[in-house]
């Protein structure tokens, strides 16, 4: 066999053996798209976000606000809110930081979400930690909305993407007492 040509099989079969071995070695990249949990018309509940998947959100699935539920400083791998807030910022994204620290929801968190989600009705994605504030908050929300949900709709809401709110039962009960306008009886399904 000639030098040339035995070289050059001898060259391609290591770069296979190489290439190979690099690719079967090398960690999985995690999708830059993370889990979307479908709460609302156009919102949807998430984990902590990181800066590298807030283009996914907005190329990929049209996301046009991002509302940050998690208090900045609880563990030392969190993206900082300043940090998403920049990205979401760079890629023409609304952000609201709304910081709600675990197991009680401030009432002015429950009004700083009402006037979020009612400043742009497009797609918008909530998050914290695991995504279960981000559900609880919302559903107190929708329990104070003149026109919104019953409560056993709101509930099977919170649950549907993986929680529970039965604690917050007699505090969603209670916001639709008082709801203005419409009353409970007239509210949505």
């Amino acid at each position: 066999m000639h030098k040339g040509k035995l070289f050059l099989i001898s060259f391609l079969l290591t770069t296979t053996v190489v290439s190979a071995l690099y690719f079967k070695d090398r960690p999985k990249q995690r999708s830059v798209l993370p889990e979307l949990v479908y709460v609302d018309t156009h919102v949807y509940i998430t984990s902590q976000l990181e800066t590298k998947n807030i283009a996914a959100l907005r190329k990929r699935r049209g996301v046009h606000t991002i509302i940050d539920i998690r208090p900045d400083g609880e563990a030392k791998d969190q993206t900082p809110s300043s940090e998403i807030e920049a990205e979401a910022k760079a890629n023409k994204m609304r952000f609201h930081y709304i910081p709600v620290p675990h197991e009680s929801i401030p009432e002015s968190a429950v009004t700083a979400l009402d006037h979020a989600l009612s400043e742009d009705p497009a797609s918008i994605v909530l998050y914290c930690r695991t995504g279960r504030r981000a559900a609880r908050l919302f559903a107190l929300v929708q329990a104070s909305s003149p026109d919104g949900p019953k409560a056993e709709a709101i509930l099977k809401m919170v649950s549907d993407a993986g929680f529970s709110a039965d604690d917050l039962k007699e505090d969603i009960d209670q916001r639709i007492a008082h709801r203005q306008g419409a009353p409970a009886a007239n509210a949505q399904p």
